[in-house]
């Protein structure tokens, strides 16, 4: 009888990924081992690295979830698009970002310490910026905004609001503001005031 293999299963893939963050959150990256992880999850160290074989393969796996959660920001808008409309997407855009807070407090080193982040990182930016440009360009096409002048504006008006939007909670952390319901409407009322003239 030939020897059995272990299969894993993407249950366990999604458990491992979903306590990675939550002590990521609480202590960060830095200060959280695979040793810890496999600890917090109730597994021999071996069994997590069947998964995954280092750190930098859970916050890899991590990335791909977050953007995965951000795609209903890109779905097409049917009706008219309104200021209640913009609202319910930037809150959707923030409670995303709160949940995977260790990755915006800590994007820099991340994305220092790791070329492969790196490069998907900024893939994945590069496209989510195209992206938010041309359902700008759509809503424009259709009467539900302002048209804007011209490219250049509309690049400059998307990326600001994509800066804002991942850097808002990290500033408020770091003005020893806490992160609650005040906080979250607080930031998105600043992005309606930015899209606001557009609309």
């Amino acid at each position: 009888m030939p020897p059995r293999t272990y299969k894993p299963t993407q249950q366990t893939k999604d458990n491992i990924l979903q306590k990675a963050i939550g002590l990521f959150n609480e202590s960060g990256t830095a200060s959280t081992s695979m040793n810890a992880l496999a600890e917090a999850l109730g597994i021999s160290a071996g069994n997590l690295q069947y998964h995954y074989k280092k750190k930098e393969d859970v916050i890899r796996a991590i990335l791909e979830e977050m953007f995965k959660e951000f795609d209903v920001l890109y779905e097409p808008v049917d009706g008219p698009f309104t200021l209640d409309t913009l609202r319910h997407f930037m809150r959707i855009n923030f409670d995303i970002v709160w949940k995977y807070r260790f990755f915006y407090r800590e994007l820099g080193a991340l994305l220092r310490n790791d070329k492969i982040l790196t490069r998907r990182f900024r893939e994945i930016q590069e496209q989510r910026l195209n992206d938010q440009e041309n359902i700008i360009k759509r809503l424009a096409s259709s009467g539900k905004v302002r048209a804007v002048l011209n490219s250049d504006e509309l690049h400059n008006i998307v990326l600001i609001g994509w800066v804002l939007g991942h850097t808002w909670l990290p500033y408020i952390e770091s003005m020893g503001q806490k992160i609650n319901e005040a906080a979250l409407n607080q930031a998105v009322e600043m992005m309606i005031q930015h899209y606001k003239p557009y609309l």
